[in-house]
C-alpha cells in the first residue's frame, strides 16, 4: 500500500472554501496526495474558483505539487438525476491500490446536490481509512465531534475567498445569497460554545468523524 491520500469531494465550487479549508491546513502533512474533487460547474463561478484554488494550492499548502484539482463538470442541481454517472466519474478518481481518506458533505443536509455527493462517497465507506463529513450552510441537525480552531487571519482569508464570488449571480431559487454573511460563516463557533467550557473558539470549523483508523508506521 502507498501512503495515504486525501480525497475532498464537494458538490459546488464554493463548498471547499466555506466548509473545510481548516482541515487542509491542519492535516496536509499526513498525505502524499490531496485530490480536490468538485462535482459541478457553474459558469459564473469558474474564474473565481480557479483563482481561489490557486491561492489555496500555492499559498496555503506547503507542498502544492501534492494537490490535484479535479472537476467532474456536471451542471448544478443535476447530481440526483445523474447519480450513476456522477458515481462512475468519481470512482474513476480513486486509486484503490492506495490507502485513502474521504472528506465530504454530511447526510443531514437540505441541498439535493450535497446529499447526492454524500451518497456517492458513502459507497466507499468500507474502503476508506477515514470518513469525515463537514458542516455546510445547508446542514440540518449537524452533530459535530471534531473541531478545528482557526486563527483570525485564517478566518479572514476564508471570508475573503468566499466573498470573491458574486452571489448576485448565484444559481438560487431565493436569489438571496444569505449563506455567506459573516454571521453565517461564524455559525460553527456557536456549536463550539455549546460543547466547551473555558475553551471558546471564536473562529472554527466543525466536522463529524464517521470512521477513523490510525495506522502504525512500520518503518
Amino acid at each position: 500500500m502507498n501512503s495515504n491520500e486525501l480525497i475532498v469531494f464537494v458538490a459546488h465550487m464554493d463548498d471547499l472554501e466555506f466548509s473545510c479549508l481548516g482541515y487542509l491546513l491542519r492535516n496536509q502533512k499526513k498525505y502524499n496526495t490531496i485530490k480536490l474533487v468538485t462535482a459541478t460547474t457553474w459558469l459564473e463561478k469558474e474564474e473565481v474558483h480557479a483563482k481561489n484554488h490557486h491561492i489555496i494550492k500555492h499559498e496555503l499548502l506547503e507542498n502544492f505539487k501534492q494537490v490535484q484539482i479535479i472537476n467532474l463538470d456536471y451542471p448544478q442541481r443535476t447530481l440526483q438525476t445523474n447519480f450513476d454517472l456522477v458515481k462512475d466519474s468519481f470512482y474513476k478518481c480513486i486509486d484503490f491500490d492506495s490507502d485513502f481518506d474521504i472528506l465530504t458533505h454530511d447526510k443531514n443536509d437540505a441541498h439535493s446536490d450535497h446529499i447526492a455527493v454524500n451518497n456517492v462517497a458513502y459507497g466507499l465507506y468500507k474502503y476508506a481509512k477515514q470518513f469525515i463529513t463537514f458542516y455546510s450552510p445547508s446542514s440540518v441537525n449537524f452533530i459535530p465531534n471534531y473541531y478545528i480552531e482557526l486563527a483570525e487571519n485564517e478566518n479572514e482569508l476564508k471570508r475573503k475567498l468566499l466573498t470573491n464570488y458574486d452571489f448576485s449571480k448565484e444559481q438560487s431559487y431565493s436569489k438571496r445569497g444569505t449563506y455567506f454573511r459573516r454571521d453565517y460563516t461564524d455559525i460553527a463557533s456557536v456549536y463550539s460554545m455549546e460543547n466547551f467550557v473555558g475553551n471558546e473558539m471564536k473562529y472554527c470549523e466543525i466536522y463529524k468523524i464517521h470512521k477513523w483508523v490510525e495506522q502504525i508506521d512500520d518503518k
